[in-house]
């Protein structure tokens, strides 16, 4: 029997099609999901409302993670974004040399990533690459901040076809950096915070081929969802690894600083000699 001609193997277009679910936004059914996707962080990165020329915005910003990702529309789309950081499964060693993921790694080492300040939970923290976390003291610099690549990874990697768990939710968040010059004590202080915006759900991969699968996709804007998500997607960022780790397991590449409790407590006695019996 021949082989069917591949260009025959699609989905009929009776399949597809949008709708929208109150006041969540569009939602995308059938074939091509992703360019539902890609046309939501093109209109949210063209948004005509002024909002990136405001003084104290830092432009748009997105986190994402899906298991896989090779698309080129939606890579550019991802590298179009002044911050971004999405990450995917650790992949597999086989992986390497292909297009799609040398793309990816491309992009980690030269993209812009995303300012590690715009979260409490990923400051005070130290990459593991770099060897054992400093120890700090009163009198130490202040530590440099981390580099979130654009790109990053997450999990364990897939070694001689023995099953892992895998990273398999498929989320994007828009939202806005911004900053501002006033501590929360009212001093005078450099702040970055990141304000979610808009949330894609859907059950499409970021692959070429998922566009030629049945999926579906929806944009929304619930505040307490997009906040939900926001912690969500920070926590998998907080435990994720480089693109391409050396590590098969579950090793997370940030770890927290080592302080100097002695040191500590000898400052705060100098400047308080009296402190009675506290």
């Amino acid at each position: 029997m021949d082989e069917p001609d591949p260009e025959q193997l699609q989905f009929p277009a009776l399949f597809s099609h949008t709708s929208t679910y109150r006041q969540a936004g569009p939602g995308f059914f059938g074939t091509d999901v992703l360019r539902g996707l890609t046309d939501g962080i093109d209109e949210f990165l063209a948004s005509s409302d002024g909002r990136w020329s405001r003084s104290r915005s830092l432009g748009p910003a997105m986190l994402g993670c899906v298991p896989w990702f090779d698309d080129p529309v939606l890579l550019d789309c991802v590298t179009r974004c002044p911050s971004a950081c999405v990450v995917i499964n650790k992949q597999e060693l086989k992986k390497r040399g292909k297009v799609g993921f040398e793309a990816l790694k491309h992009q980690a080492d030269c993209g812009p990533g995303f300012p590690p300040r715009a979260f409490s939970s990923l400051t005070q923290l130290a990459s593991r690459y770099n060897g054992d976390p400093p120890v700090l003291g009163p009198s130490s610099p202040e530590p440099p901040d981390l580099r979130i690549q654009t790109f990053r990874s997450f999990g364990f990697r897939k070694t001689g076809g023995r099953p892992v768990p895998i990273l398999h939710a498929k989320m994007f968040l828009l939202g806005e950096l911004w900053w501002h010059d006033e501590g929360p004590l009212g001093h005078v202080e450099d702040i970055v915070g990141f304000t979610p915006k808009r949330l894609w759900l859907g059950s499409t991969n970021a692959t070429k081929s998922s566009r030629l699968s049945l999926e579906f996709g929806v944009w929304i804007n619930d505040r307490a969802l997009l906040n939900q998500a926001q912690e969500f997607l920070v926590q998998i960022l907080r435990y994720s690894e480089s693109i391409d780790p050396a590590d098969d397991r579950f090793v997370p590449e940030f770890v927290s600083f080592d302080y100097d409790d002695e040191a500590f407590w000898e400052y705060y006695r100098d400047l308080d000699p009296d402190p009675g019996d506290e």
